[in-house]
C-alpha cells in the first residue's frame, strides 16, 4: 500500500480525505483546500488518536508537546508512514 493507492474522498470543508485500516490501526489523511502538502493522524482501535515511535517526534523534554497530527507531508512521506505502520501490524 502506497499513497497512490489511497481512495480521496471530498470532504464537506472543501478539502479531500482518505483513511486505511493496518491492523489495530486506521491512518487519516487529508489535504485543506489550498494547500499542497498533506497531514495525517493515526488512531487505535477505540477511535482515538495515538502517537507511534518512530512515527511521530519523540520530544526533546517531559514538557515538549508533540501533536497527535503531522502536517507538511509530502506524498512520499505519507507513504512511508504507510509501510511503517503495514510493518508493525503484521
Amino acid at each position: 500500500m502506497r499513497f497512490e493507492d489511497l481512495d480521496f474522498q471530498p470532504t464537506t470543508y472543501g478539502g479531500i480525505q482518505a483513511t486505511q485500516k493496518f491492523g489495530k490501526y486506521e491512518l487519516s489523511v487529508i489535504k485543506e483546500p489550498g494547500k499542497r502538502l498533506f497531514e495525517v493522524a493515526i488512531f487505535d482501535s477505540s477511535n482515538l488518536f495515538t502517537q507511534l515511535p518512530g512515527i511521530h517526534r519523540t520530544p526533546k523534554h517531559d514538557e515538549d508537546f508533540v501533536d497527535d497530527v503531522i502536517p507538511y507531508l509530502t506524498p512520499e512521506q505519507v507513504s512511508g508512514i504507510m509501510l511503517k505502520l503495514a510493518s508493525i501490524s503484521a
